[in-house]
Protein backbone atom coordinates (compact mmCIF):
# COMPACT_ATOMS: atom_id res chain seq x y z
CA UNK A 1 0.00 0.00 0.00
CA UNK A 2 1.21 3.34 -0.64
CA UNK A 3 2.06 5.79 1.56
CA UNK A 4 0.28 9.37 1.57
CA UNK A 5 1.78 12.37 2.99
CA UNK A 6 -0.16 16.16 2.87
CA UNK A 7 2.25 19.09 3.26
CA UNK A 8 0.11 21.91 4.07
CA UNK A 9 2.69 25.30 3.29
CA UNK A 10 2.34 28.86 3.67
CA UNK A 11 3.68 30.00 0.52
CA UNK A 12 2.73 28.72 -3.60
CA UNK A 13 5.61 25.52 -3.49
CA UNK A 14 8.19 25.54 -6.29
CA UNK A 15 8.19 21.41 -6.43
CA UNK A 16 10.60 21.36 -9.00
CA UNK A 17 13.33 23.81 -6.32
CA UNK A 18 12.80 21.90 -3.58
CA UNK A 19 13.38 18.27 -5.32
CA UNK A 20 16.13 19.90 -7.06
CA UNK A 21 17.70 20.81 -3.79
CA UNK A 22 17.54 16.98 -2.29
CA UNK A 23 18.88 15.86 -5.51
CA UNK A 24 21.94 18.28 -5.01
CA UNK A 25 22.55 17.25 -1.35
CA UNK A 26 22.42 13.83 -2.73
CA UNK A 27 19.62 12.15 -3.14
CA UNK A 28 20.03 10.00 -6.32
CA UNK A 29 16.52 11.01 -7.99
CA UNK A 30 14.81 11.97 -11.22
CA UNK A 31 12.65 14.51 -11.75
CA UNK A 32 9.97 13.28 -14.34
CA UNK A 33 6.41 14.23 -15.67
CA UNK A 34 4.01 17.17 -14.67
CA UNK A 35 2.26 19.55 -16.76
CA UNK A 36 -0.36 18.65 -16.82
CA UNK A 37 -0.01 15.60 -14.38
CA UNK A 38 1.74 15.07 -11.36
CA UNK A 39 5.75 15.71 -10.71
CA UNK A 40 7.37 12.28 -10.12
CA UNK A 41 10.29 11.54 -8.73
CA UNK A 42 12.14 8.62 -9.74
CA UNK A 43 15.38 6.52 -8.67
CA UNK A 44 18.56 5.57 -10.12
CA UNK A 45 16.91 2.51 -11.41
CA UNK A 46 14.20 4.43 -13.31
CA UNK A 47 11.98 3.19 -10.79
CA UNK A 48 9.09 5.41 -9.92
CA UNK A 49 9.54 6.68 -6.30
CA UNK A 50 7.51 9.52 -5.45
CA UNK A 51 4.37 11.48 -7.15
CA UNK A 52 3.68 14.87 -6.28
CA UNK A 53 0.55 16.34 -7.28
CA UNK A 54 -0.30 20.38 -8.16
CA UNK A 55 -0.69 22.21 -5.24
CA UNK A 56 -3.83 23.61 -4.19
CA UNK A 57 -4.90 26.90 -1.94
CA UNK A 58 -7.23 25.90 0.41
CA UNK A 59 -8.67 29.26 2.30
CA UNK A 60 -11.20 28.01 4.22
CA UNK A 61 -10.15 26.54 7.84
CA UNK A 62 -13.27 24.26 7.87
CA UNK A 63 -11.61 21.96 5.17
CA UNK A 64 -8.44 21.00 6.58
CA UNK A 65 -10.10 19.69 9.63
CA UNK A 66 -13.13 17.71 7.84
CA UNK A 67 -10.26 16.19 5.76
CA UNK A 68 -7.39 16.10 7.95
CA UNK A 69 -9.72 16.19 11.41
CA UNK A 70 -9.82 18.92 13.90
CA UNK A 71 -6.89 18.03 15.86
CA UNK A 72 -4.44 18.70 13.27
CA UNK A 73 -6.08 21.58 11.98
CA UNK A 74 -5.27 22.87 15.18
CA UNK A 75 -1.51 22.92 14.23
CA UNK A 76 -1.85 25.29 11.12
CA UNK A 77 -4.21 27.94 10.05
CA UNK A 78 -5.87 28.67 6.43
CA UNK A 79 -4.82 29.58 4.00
CA UNK A 80 -2.39 27.38 2.57
CA UNK A 81 -1.20 25.43 -0.22
CA UNK A 82 -1.73 21.77 0.18
CA UNK A 83 0.11 19.41 -1.52
CA UNK A 84 -0.17 15.35 -2.23
CA UNK A 85 2.79 13.35 -1.97
CA UNK A 86 2.89 10.09 -2.48
CA UNK A 87 5.64 7.48 -2.07
CA UNK A 88 5.36 4.06 -4.22
CA UNK A 89 4.25 0.64 -1.87
CA UNK A 90 7.07 -1.24 -1.90
CA UNK A 91 9.76 0.39 -3.26
CA UNK A 92 12.64 0.27 -0.98
CA UNK A 93 13.59 3.81 0.19
CA UNK A 94 10.26 5.27 -1.31
CA UNK A 95 8.55 6.12 1.92
CA UNK A 96 12.01 7.68 3.17
CA UNK A 97 12.19 10.44 -0.04
CA UNK A 98 8.75 10.90 0.53
CA UNK A 99 8.74 12.50 3.77
CA UNK A 100 12.13 14.07 3.19
CA UNK A 101 10.54 16.14 0.35
CA UNK A 102 7.22 17.41 2.58
CA UNK A 103 9.48 18.01 5.23
CA UNK A 104 11.54 20.38 3.28
CA UNK A 105 8.98 22.11 1.76
CA UNK A 106 7.42 22.66 5.61
CA UNK A 107 11.15 24.16 6.30
CA UNK A 108 11.05 26.15 3.51
CA UNK A 109 7.68 27.14 3.06
CA UNK A 110 6.08 27.05 6.84
CA UNK A 111 3.17 25.13 7.67
CA UNK A 112 2.89 21.23 8.92
CA UNK A 113 2.94 17.91 7.27
CA UNK A 114 -0.23 15.08 8.09
CA UNK A 115 0.17 12.59 9.61
CA UNK A 116 3.28 13.66 12.23
CA UNK A 117 5.46 15.38 10.08
CA UNK A 118 7.52 18.88 11.09
CA UNK A 119 4.96 21.14 12.95
CA UNK A 120 4.00 24.72 11.97
CA UNK A 121 7.21 27.23 12.14
CA UNK A 122 7.64 29.83 10.29
CA UNK A 123 8.80 30.09 6.47
CA UNK A 124 12.93 30.11 6.25
CA UNK A 125 13.20 30.81 2.49
CA UNK A 126 15.18 33.85 1.85
CA UNK A 127 12.23 34.74 -0.63
CA UNK A 128 8.97 37.01 0.50
CA UNK A 129 6.66 35.27 1.94
CA UNK A 130 3.13 35.40 0.46
CA UNK A 131 0.43 38.07 2.70
CA UNK A 132 -2.48 36.33 1.00
CA UNK A 133 -3.33 39.93 -0.41
CA UNK A 134 -1.31 39.75 -3.76
CA UNK A 135 1.11 41.42 -2.17
CA UNK A 136 4.36 39.95 -0.49
CA UNK A 137 6.78 40.92 2.36
CA UNK A 138 10.43 39.93 2.47
CA UNK A 139 11.81 38.52 5.66
CA UNK A 140 14.67 40.75 5.59
CA UNK A 141 12.69 43.33 5.31
CA UNK A 142 9.86 44.05 8.19
CA UNK A 143 8.69 48.11 6.65
CA UNK A 144 5.58 46.56 4.70
CA UNK A 145 4.57 45.15 1.78
CA UNK A 146 6.63 44.99 -1.52
CA UNK A 147 4.95 44.42 -5.17
CA UNK A 148 5.81 40.95 -6.89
Amino acid sequence: MSTDLVALVRRRPDVHAVADGLIALGEPLELRGADPGPILLHGPDGRLLVSIEDAVRVSVQGEIGRLLGAEFAERVKAPVWWVDVRAVADVPDAERVARRFADSLVHWLGGAVFPDGERDGPALSWKATDQGDGTTENAAYQGGPVGR
